[in-house]
């Protein structure tokens, strides 16, 4: 497979409904669920993450499979600085566009 077709084939999954909310929302999700949890100084375990982020254990692990291999998240369900730059290019501009577009949630 070229690369260029990899890459495409990569944006597509991340667009991807997951149920009834985008990938890319999981994901934000996700990152947001780890940051509060970090900031309240409890640990970052699966059913703590899921809970908050409304995602099931199953599915949950395969997206933070994913966010450790976007660097989003390191091996130890940390945080990295691309993570936190996603987390700040959601907030400013996919989510008003998500609102704008689909203000009820009907992605």
């Amino acid at each position: 497979m070229p690369y260029g077709a990899l890459i495409i084939a990569g944006f597509a999954a991340i667009l991807a409904v997951a149920g009834d909310r985008l990938t890319i929302e999981v994901y934000y999700d996700i990152l947001s669920a780890i940051h509060l949890i970090q900031r309240a100084g409890e640990r970052t375990t699966l059913s703590n993450i899921g809970h908050r982020a409304r995602v099931p254990n199953n599915r949950l692990k395969k997206h933070l499979r994913e966010l450790v291999t976007l660097g989003f998240v390191d091996a130890n369900r940390a945080i990295t600085k691309r993570g936190y730059d996603y987390c700040l290019d959601y907030k400013k501009q996919v989510e008003p566009f998500l609102l704008r577009y689909f203000p009820d949630g009907e992605e």
